[in-house]
């Protein structure tokens, strides 16, 4: 009979908190114990995930943290996230954080580059969505010492990425049949993108442009860059497989054609697609946001603390062709 590991959600009524509900349902070796949303308190957590994944009702933060569990799951803002996650530890467990409060200083849990680190980990940074996508596309030619001084990124997220508010920006009837750029030259992730890059080689100079797209959830991105020297297009899907082969949520695709929002969106994948022409290579990447650029990451994460198989608790999750 499998232990079953007692496991709390803070921020549980969030985008991101309510799918890692959703995930931690079907975890066959997980039992959540407590899901903390001060505004829902109360209320039960199938009035919001819309079907019977729990039995439980919401309850105050303080409530959630007074409640014994082995890991608390944060799926809260950067403010009140390193008090929180400092009086989770306090008590006992291993925290999983999902803002970015501790990128910069904890384990960097990106399950695909670190999880030697993460697994012994008591603090784990869960990564940004964006970070994640693009890290996850840049880290072959970097490892490899293949990626010149600049990396330009153009990428685009659905709605969700900016968490669950009511903000006019964010609306139907703005974002309907409309593109647009945001945080040009200033956004977040790009400190955290060339910090886990430089845990692999010497890191780039990353310009990240983002765009909100008309969609609900994914990620997609297309990096271009100089190589340090000219390279094949076949030599680098190749060696990116290689690089992957044992890495269950990556699949680096023919061509940087072939990935699309529709393969990955509901998936805890990262589909990675490659190219060159001489010294000028070109990979796009997709990903879920609220999946593997956070809640199922996230999951992964839970899983590697835990000492259990890294995709435990996923292997349902819908594989699209």
């Amino acid at each position: 009979m499998h232990t079953m590991h007692r496991v709390s959600v803070l921020g549980a009524a969030g985008y991101s908190g309510l799918e890692l509900l959703k995930l931690l349902a079907a975890h066959p070796a997980v039992t959540v114990v407590a899901a903390a949303s001060d505004s829902n308190a109360g209320k039960p957590v199938h009035a919001l995930t819309g079907g019977p994944v729990s039995a439980l009702s919401f309850v105050k933060t303080e409530e959630a943290l007074a409640t014994p569990a082995e890991v608390v799951l944060m799926a809260v803002p950067h403010d009140p996230a390193p008090a929180l996650a400092k009086q989770a530890r306090a008590a006992g467990a291993k925290v999983i954080d999902l803002s970015n409060a501790h990128r910069a200083t904890d384990v960097y849990g990106l399950t695909s580059l670190f999880a030697g680190e993460i697994a012994g980990a008591s603090l784990v940074a869960n990564p940004g969505c964006y970070a994640t996508c693009v890290i996850t596309a840049v880290a072959p030619l970097v490892r490899h010492g293949l990626a010149s001084r600049d990396v330009f990124v153009a990428a685009g997220s659905g709605v969700t990425g900016a968490g669950r508010q009511a903000v006019e920006a964010m609306s139907l009837g703005e974002m309907h049949d409309n593109v647009r750029a945001y945080k040009v030259l200033k956004h977040q992730h790009v400190p955290e993108i060339e910090m886990a890059l430089g845990k692999l080689g010497v890191a780039p100079r990353v310009t990240l442009t983002t765009h909100l797209l008309p969609i609900a959830r994914g990620i997609f991105a297309t990096i271009t860059a100089t190589l340090t020297a000219p390279v094949a297009t076949m030599e680098l899907v190749e060696l990116f497989r290689r690089d992957y082969h044992d890495d269950p949520t990556v699949t680096v695709c023919e061509t940087p054609e072939d990935v699309s929002l529709r393969k990955v969106v509901g998936t805890n994948q990262t589909l990675v697609g490659v190219a060159s022409k001489g010294d000028i290579v070109v990979v796009t990447a997709a990903l879920d946001n609220l999946l593997k650029g956070a809640a199922g990451q996230a999951v992964e994460n839970l899983n590697l603390v835990l000492g259990l198989p890294r995709t435990t608790g996923l292997t349902h999750l819908a594989r699209h062709g």
